[in-house]
């Protein structure tokens, strides 16, 4: 299984962690967020295809606002 490494700001990561209460942060070792519902992450990884970039955060964060 491979990684998908998607940059966002602290602000964004509030907002996702704020719309998903499930997900956590893990500032221990990875600085990432964890526990996305699959239905998330298969969202994430098509607008990664639909776009052809990583940079795909800010629509997310619109689609589902």
């Amino acid at each position: 299984m491979e990684v998908i490494q998607l940059q966002c700001t602290e602000k964004q990561k509030d907002k996702i962690l704020k719309l998903y209460p499930m997900a956590k942060f893990d500032t221990a070792t990875t600085k990432s967020i964890e526990l996305l519902p699959a239905k998330v992450k298969d969202k994430l990884f098509d607008l990664i295809i639909e776009r052809k970039s990583l940079d795909i955060i800010k629509e997310f964060l619109k689609s589902v606002n």
